[in-house]
């Protein structure tokens, strides 16, 4: 089949992160009890459904990767679920031990194993909100990236982008191969998996992948977690009359210098 007419093949990045819904701190040691339940990080699932709305509207294929410990495949189900067409598992039991420079380099390594046209992520995760795997993955592949993605369009071997950079909306046009994070969905809505889906789903192989986690060098360790000392703020003024009170409270605020 040639390039222009081969149908496109998409690759989708999720993570399984703790429910930030139900995440608890110990007010003892300030530090979250991440053991919660795990989800779909959430601009991962509007990564998902992006990528499923492009196979609907213009062909494609959709594999859902992620990294991480047995337990992920539970987001790789709810990705099959939801409409993509096959999944891998890249097993890695200490991921979170691991920085995201050398998650990304696992993640391209699978990449180069396929033909991929395009790479959808999130914009960032919910548990750390780095933002960085994602065009880390990008610039190890040396494919172009755009960031703040809202939807796309499928244009030959050209994708039409829109994204949202806060103060505008933009469209650009970038060349395949690309990686893409997304911010929403193009309705705003995520997409959510059907019963149908999920029977479907569980009578899928997925295959995990197995890589040399000791030989990556980069590491995440956790210090003592520290508080941070907040000052009462504010001002309560009483028993004065109502000129006075409103002359002390200038005083204050020009004393901060908040005003």
């Amino acid at each position: 089949m040639s390039e222009e007419t081969r149908q496109l093949r998409i690759a989708v990045l999720v993570k399984h992160v703790p429910d930030v819904n139900a995440i608890t701190v110990d007010p003892a040691t300030h530090t979250p009890d991440l053991g919660t339940e795990r989800v779909m990080n959430t601009y991962d699932a509007y990564a998902v459904g992006e990528a499923i709305g492009i196979k609907e509207r213009f062909g494609a294929t959709v594999t859902a990767i992620t990294a991480g410990p047995p337990q992920s495949k539970d987001v790789l189900l709810r990705a099959l679920a939801t409409g993509a067409d096959e999944a891998i598992l890249i097993d890695l039991p200490h991921h979170n031990e691991i920085d995201s420079l050398a998650i990304a380099r696992i993640l391209a390594d699978e990449i180069r194993k396929h033909d991929f046209d395009l790479v959808l992520a999130g914009q960032s995760t919910d548990d750390y909100e780095t933002g960085q795997v994602g065009p880390q993955v990008a610039e190890l592949l040396h494919w172009p990236h755009v960031s703040l993605v809202t939807h796309v369009e499928v244009e030959d071997r050209t994708v039409r982008v829109h994204r949202d950079a806060e103060a505008s909306k933009e469209v650009v046009s970038v060349p395949l191969p690309a990686v893409l994070m997304v911010l929403s969905g193009r309705d705003g809505a995520q997409r959510f998996p059907t019963l149908r889906g999920m029977m479907a789903a569980k009578k899928k192989t997925i295959p995990v992948v197995a890589v040399d986690e000791p030989g990556r060098p980069a590491r995440v360790a956790w210090s003592d977690p520290m508080a941070v000392e907040r000052e009462a703020a504010g001002i309560v003024i009483q028993g004065v009359p109502a000129d006075q009170a409103a002359a002390d409270l200038v005083t204050w605020l020009r004393e901060r210098k908040l005003t």
